[in-house]
């Protein structure tokens, strides 16, 4: 029961408090006509009640007996008792504030940041594992640090984005997601060369390759994933895998939808029909050609240099289907392009009043009980030690 009281004292306390720093002047009323029709009729009694008792048709002028003035009460005595009545009055001009329903009028400005639905593809073939420009580390490392370099930037701007990897299948990595946080982590552990286990390219392998000519993965063994019939580069199939997830987990309420490609295009087979059906379903594509290996793609594929036509067929032809080529060819550029990328992508937003009201009545409220108790208890009080009786 003491806590109950405390709580119901806490919570007055607060509210005439919050009544105190109010600021009147931005105060607006639901309900002023209710409110003064009720004042005009209470006003109405009292003053009924005024007027009666002043009506002296039944009152004899010198009938009884004439008090002295010593014996009257004085003035501090009779305001004393006077004070139980005053605190009723103003008890009752805050009950009929608090009718009038009282309220702040409030604005709240929001921006809403308009999301890009993006997937992003990133070729994991045998060739983005070989060394990069004489760096001593992979095309793919290359390419993924300054990709969560790009992520940095676009963080914040609302992108509900999904992570694939491709070599000669396709493969998700994180369905569509909001979180930052969360998808850069999948990024970091993303693979960068995924390969079949007899794959000649592979570390354990690189002294075959070595002396049969050929190149062999430098990537971390810990991002290089093992996966049957695996290290090719088929840029269709990826293209065609990420269509088909737009069309079944895309939301259609997102508008501006992009698909970015790291790859190094180290294929004879141009994606064609793949960027059709992307531009049909306005899908913007932005494509980072990671220079490849040449060296190494002339000594591993019996195709020899036909399999970097299909990078020069995706720079001349990729803009007739609304899509963007970027060719890099050191970590700088690489870095200009994601930048370049993140400046097209920039997220429009727009900004939304909301007006609301924030009601107000239980202040005034508030205040009209503590008067109408130091009315009930003065007058009790004032009663027993004030009031003179015969």
């Amino acid at each position: 029961m003491p806590d109950k009281l405390y709580a119901c004292f806490e919570l007055i306390k607060s509210t005439i408090l919050a009544f105190r720093n109010t600021d009147f002047s931005q105060v607006s009323f639901d309900s002023l006509g209710f409110a003064l029709g009720a004042g005009l009729f209470l006003l109405a009694i009292f003053l009924y009640k005024i007027l009666r008792g002043c009506d002296k048709k039944f009152y004899h002028s010198y009938s009884g007996q004439e008090i002295p003035g010593e014996y009257s009460d004085p003035l501090w005595r009779r305001l004393i008792c006077l004070s139980p009545f005053v605190a009723l009055a103003l008890s009752t001009f805050f009950l009929i504030l608090a009718l009038a329903n009282p309220y702040l009028p409030r604005t709240v400005i929001e921006e809403i940041v308009e999301s890009l639905e993006m997937v992003e593809l990133i070729d994991t073939s045998s060739s983005m594992g070989w060394e990069y420009l004489d760096t001593g580390r992979s095309a793919g490392e290359t390419a993924r640090e300054r990709h969560l370099e790009f992520r940095e930037m676009r963080r914040g701007q609302n992108d509900r984005v999904t992570l694939w990897i491709f070599s000669n299948n396709a493969y998700k990595i994180q369905d569509f997601i909001i979180d930052d946080d969360v998808y850069v982590l999948q990024l970091e552990d993303a693979p960068i060369a995924t390969v079949d286990s007899t794959h000649p390219s592979l570390p354990e392998r690189n002294l075959t390759s070595w002396l049969n000519g050929l190149c062999g993965i430098v990537a971390p063994k810990d991002m290089i994933r093992i996966m049957q019939s695996e290290g090719g580069t088929n840029l269709r199939t990826g293209l065609r895998a990420v269509t088909q997830y737009f069309d079944f987990k895309g939301d259609r309420r997102i508008k501006r939808k992009a698909v970015l490609v790291v790859s190094d295009a180290a294929t004879e087979l141009n994606p064609e029909e793949e960027l059709a059906e992307l531009q049909k379903r306005g899908i913007a594509t932005y494509f980072i050609h990671v220079q490849p290996n040449r060296e190494c793609e002339m000594k591993f594929n019996n195709t020899g240099s036909r399999d970097l036509l299909a990078a020069e067929w995706l720079e001349n032809n990729i803009s007739r289907f609304g899509g963007r080529f970027f060719s890099v060819d050191d970590p700088a550029s690489i870095e200009r392009a994601y930048a370049e990328i993140n400046r097209l992508e920039t997220a429009p937003f727009r900004i939304t009043r909301h007006l609301f009201r924030v009601l107000i009545y239980q202040r005034p409220l508030a205040v009209a009980v503590v008067l109408a108790a130091t009315s009930l208890f003065s007058g009790i009080f004032i009663g027993f030690f004030f009031e003179t009786y015969p």
